[in-house]
């Protein structure tokens, strides 16, 4: 490199792959800028801060300056001599090659990809025909695809399906003579094959989140998911939430391009990955389905941004779309279409569209709530003949960001936890010694905390508690949850007074959310038969918990009921049917969309829900 240069390059081993990084930064840096799908993403629980030692590589060539003290600790001398250093810690003072070995290699979170499924009756978009052929010969100067377009016409005067142009490209001689299984698609025939040749028809649904991405492979003969698969977004590395991806692809047309071809790979990926656990091809795949937040399917059509990140926050496009799915990158069967979820307002989309769709919310005949809980939140509520949506901003907490000790729902994760007097009982994914709390472990410690009176209703931690102490660099007030020889990592794993804030934001979002559409809809919080609670963050959170930081409506906890990936689900449902398609477009356009920060109240209701309820037994 010349001395002018101001980026080292960074080869990663097995990966083959290369990141530049600036001079002076850690090598996480190029690591969080991998194509990150599940197994080409590298593993940081502690969420680089130097704590667990997860983050191993070995220095193949180059050089990455002295050892830092977390180093010191971690590794041990053998491996300090082979040349072993945290990804998190080791700054390149040159270009480098590293080898990752397999057990810095993520594992996949725990995702949940399944979810309720009500019965639907088959009738999805794309259906096969056969048709009869003729060679062609000077006496029958008809080609193939002239013949099957002639067929496939109700009567020679009306305009049938016409041929795709990217099948005729693609396949260019089919048969000479007899039966020819096509693909027809409204308007179009999109594949086609000799008869007793043609694979099972497939289709994608994929629930396309700003933190996790779930795809379904599904027989759209019989309606069974072959294959389905959880990963997380490759966007995560260049930001947690919404607002800073859409920031980043502000700066203009090359990291705007960078992010979108990054998920649009990612995508690649999974139909790779799904369609090999399927034993099939990506060409069998006929048709695909994303239900995606307004944001995420900007960001993978390539649409304009600039007037979704600012307010009005309005999207450039609020209507379904529909693509070519090579214009995407996805090389499926030849005249495959991608089909967008309409979105219902600036930060309300397809998935929640879809949401809607599976729980059957849009049927109800009494007061139903729901909730998808996330990086963005999203609400309907069902009050007589209304639906009412919003988007809360709750930022990446419940996805354990933004927490000293904050990790993803992985292995070694706490998510559950109980404080009696000074003793701490921790629950862990996996059951494995605590790394890190994910976001129902955060939940579940702010609420013993504020349970036992170690956090008052305003959230300041009090030093009653033997627990409680002071950071000795930053003068913090925190929590020990557990002590070094408790943990996996051999540090305190602690909830500090920042944690708290954090907190106190996220779940004053979601309850000002709540409260403004009760309000729109002129019904109180005790009218609320049902809640319905999606995602995988519901699927683990203890309601008490919840209720009791107010986060949640108090009702009874036997109206909750956690429906898991209900996008998916709905996402599905779209993909098999187009009576279900059509129902969630007429959901899309007939949701009220309330945007909070219009509202005259909200900042009043946003700071009432800053403070921690006060302390008491709820009636049923």
């Amino acid at each position: 490199m010349g001395g002018r240069d101001l980026k080292h390059s960074i080869h990663f081993q097995p990966l083959g792959i290369r990141v530049p990084i600036e001079k002076g930064k850690p090598l996480i840096e190029a690591a969080r800028h991998l194509p990150a799908l599940g197994r080409l993403s590298m593993e940081f629980p502690c969420g680089g801060h130097g704590l667990c030692g997860q983050c191993r590589v070995k220095l193949l060539e180059g050089d990455m300056g002295a050892l830092t003290g977390s180093e010191e600790d971690l590794l041990t001398s053998d491996e300090r001599q082979r040349g072993y250093r945290l990804a998190c810690q080791a700054i390149p003072t040159s270009s480098v090659e590293i080898y990752i070995p397999p057990s810095s290699l993520a594992g996949k979170p725990e995702l949940v990809v399944e979810g309720h499924e009500p019965t639907v009756s088959l009738d999805p978009r794309v259906k096969r025909v056969r048709v009869k052929v003729r060679r062609s010969t000077i006496e029958h100067p008809r080609s193939l695809w002239d013949q099957i377009e002639a067929a496939l016409r109700p009567d020679p005067a009306s305009a049938g399906p016409r041929v795709d142009l990217d099948l005729i490209r693609r396949q260019p001689a089919l048969a000479a003579e007899g039966d020819v299984t096509v693909t027809v698609r409204q308007d179009r025939v999109t594949n086609a094959y000799v008869t007793g040749k043609a694979p099972r028809p497939l289709g994608l649904a994929v629930d396309l989140g700003t933190t996790k991405v779930a795809g379904f492979l599904i027989d759209l003969e019989n309606g069974r998911t072959v294959a389905s698969e959880g990963t997380v977004n490759p966007q995560v590395c260049y930001g947690d939430d919404i607002m800073t991806r859409l920031a980043y692809a502000m700066e203009g047309d090359e990291p705007y391009g960078r992010i979108k071809d990054l998920q649009r790979q990612g995508l690649s990926v999974m139909v790779d990955s799904l369609v090999a656990a399927a034993g099939a091809s990506p060409e069998e795949i006929e048709y695909v389905v994303i239900a995606g937040n307004t944001a995420m399917q900007h960001l993978t059509l390539g649409l304009p941004v600039d007037q979704l990140a600012r307010a009005p926050y309005v999207p450039a496009i609020s209507g379904s779309v529909r693509v070519k799915a090579q214009s995407l990158g996805l090389r499926l069967s030849p005249g495959a279409e991608v089909y967008f979820l309409p979105s219902i307002g600036g930060f309300v989309g397809g998935d929640h569209a879809a949401m809607i769709l599976a729980s059957r919310i849009h049927e109800s005949h009494e007061v139903v709530l729901g909730l998808d809980i996330g990086t963005n939140t999203e609400i309907v509520l069902r009050a007589g003949h209304r639906l009412l949506s919003c988007s809360c901003p709750s930022g990446p907490v419940f996805e354990g960001a933004h927490i000293s000790h904050g990790m993803k729902a992985v292995e070694g994760a706490v998510c559950g936890l109980r404080l009696e007097g000074a003793e701490v009982t921790l629950e862990t994914i996996g059951r494995k010694r605590a790394l890190g709390l994910c976001g129902s472990g955060v939940v579940d410690a702010t609420w013993e905390l504020v349970r036992e009176g170690i956090v008052n209703a305003n959230g300041v931690m009090n030093s009653r508690s033997p627990r409680v102490r002071r950071n000795e660099e930053t003068g913090i007030a925190e929590f020990v949850l557990a002590e070094p020889h408790e943990t996996g990592h051999n540090q305190c794993l602690v909830l500090t007074q920042a944690d708290i804030s954090e907190i106190q934001l996220a779940k004053a979002a979601v309850a000002s959310g709540i409260q403004i559409l009760l309000d729109r809809a002129g019904v109180s919080e005790r009218a609320i038969r049902r809640v319905i609670v999606a995602g995988a963050f519901g699927n683990r959170l203890n309601l008490s918990s919840a209720m009791g930081i107010g986060m949640l409506p108090h009702v009874p906890e036997g109206r909750f009921e956690p429906v898991g990936n209900a996008a998916g689900t709905g996402a599905r449902l779209v993909l098999l049917s187009e009576r279900e398609r059509e129902t969630a477009e007429n959901i899309a356009r007939e949701v009220e969309y309330v945007e909070l920060t219009a509202e005259p109240d909200f900042a009043n209701i946003f700071a009432d829900a800053l403070r921690f309820p006060p302390r008491k037994i709820m009636n049923a």
